[in-house]
Formats: C-alpha cells, structure tokens, sequence
C-alpha cells in the first residue's frame, strides 16, 4: 500500500489516561533529590547507592514513556496492541468478535485465544467497528433460547 493511501484512511489511537504521566512526573519531581542524593553521598556500598539512584530517576520515566506508548492502534487493516517494547498487528480477518467485562475489551481470534486491548472500553468499540469498516452484528443465540 502506497504511504499516501494510509495517510488517508482513518485511524484510531485509544491511550492510556495523561493522568499516569502527570503521576509519574509528580513521582520523578519528588525521587529525584533522593536518588541523587544516594548517588553522591553514596551512603551504602558506592555501587548498591549509584544503582539505587539510577534506578529512581529511571521507574518514573519508564512508566510516562509506557503510558505514552502502549494502547491499541485502529485502522481499516486491523488493529495493532502495543506495549512499551512490543507491537502485535492483528488483521480484521483473524478477529471473530469482541469480549467485555470488568477488565476491559479483548479481541477473540479465530483460532478462540483472546488478546486483551488495553486501554480499550466497551464504550469504545462502536468507534474501532466504523474505524475498520467492519459492522456490529449480534451474537448468536445459546443453546437453551432456541
């Protein structure tokens, strides 16, 4: 596909609440006189306090940089689920339905497995449906209402 057709078709990103950077930005903000002060003083053995230090100055922008990056992407080929170091693409044609419950939206594959798309809402999936150009269809009875 020619990269001025895929600039053209719609896409959908659904993240993770801004709330998570602000939190962690709040967490770095107060972590870091604590973790440079163990990186100077070195309190500890000089390397446990250095590794110490590094390590609360990192968790926090690790964890803006997840809720930045992870999500599910919505385009017309499929849907892509991606996390801090990972992509998985899963096309339209290997999607059976959709589950919903407390924990979220899952995709079911048709091979039956289920692949959680984190951050997605039940209340989003009309919107990823018109997105991929795909149409809601009701599910099938069960055996004991036929």
């Amino acid at each position: 596909m020619s990269s001025a057709a895929s600039a053209s078709s719609p896409r959908l990103r659904i993240r993770r609440s801004a709330a998570v950077t602000v939190a962690a930005f709040v967490t770095w903000l107060t972590a870091a006189p604590l973790a440079l002060a163990l990186m100077v003083e070195q309190p500890f053995l000089p390397a446990l306090s250095i590794a110490l230090g590094a390590a609360l100055l990192a968790a926090p922008i690790l964890v803006s940089l997840w809720a930045w990056r992870s999500g599910v992407d919505v385009t017309a080929e499929g849907i892509a689920v991606r996390g801090l170091f990972s992509r998985r693409h899963i096309a339209w044609e290997r999607i059976d339905g959709f589950a919903t419950g407390n924990e979220g939206v899952a995709a079911i594959l048709d091979d039956q497995s289920q692949v959680r798309l984190m951050p997605m809402r039940p209340e989003n999936l009309p919107q990823v449906l018109e997105v991929g150009g795909q149409e809601l269809r009701d599910a099938p009875p069960a055996e004991d209402e036929r």
